[in-house]
């Protein structure tokens, strides 16, 4: 194992792995996950069916404050 501590063995370090000291490895940027998707897609449907149908502003703001819960939860659990 390196000792990072020693400064020209850091620079070593971070010049192996790309720039990034501690990378993940993976391409997790900020947008939403598979999950995150799926429950955007959902919502955007449910939403505009409740729009042609009329429905109140109450049910429009439940189904928005439900459907932002949906997506933090499956977001964080798919990621």
């Amino acid at each position: 194992m390196r000792n990072i501590h020693n400064p020209n063995e850091y620079h070593k370090y971070k010049s192996t792995t790309g720039g990034n000291g501690n990378s993940s490895g993976g391409g997790s940027g900020g947008g939403p996950s598979v999950g995150g998707w799926i429950v955007i897609t959902i919502v955007i449907i449910m939403l505009i069916s409740f729009i042609a149908d009329g429905a109140s502003w109450d049910a429009i703001d439940t189904l928005l404050g439900l459907g932002l819960l949906a997506y933090l939860f499956f977001n964080s659990v798919f990621k």
